[in-house]
């Protein structure tokens, strides 16, 4: 399993917007005024947006196991 987050605060939002050009299946979206991680369940591993975040607001881990959020 492959959990993605992105740190809203950190994240310079549309004015940059690197992460949702380069993620090739369209995890993240830019809306209004700000990036939204919109499909982080289909997250590949990829990388491709760590590489181009200038601010690493953007943290993607491979983890093993069942994680239970209830």
């Amino acid at each position: 399993m492959i959990i993605a987050k992105l740190n809203e605060t950190d994240c310079e939002g549309p004015e940059c917007g690197k992460c949702a050009y380069v993620c090739p299946i369209n995890m993240f979206t830019i809306r209004n005024d700000s990036v939204i991680l919109t499909n982080p369940d289909y997250c590949k591993f990829c990388k491709k947006c760590l590489e181009v975040c200038p601010n690493a607001a953007i943290t993607v881990q491979r983890v093993q196991g069942i994680i239970c959020d209830y």
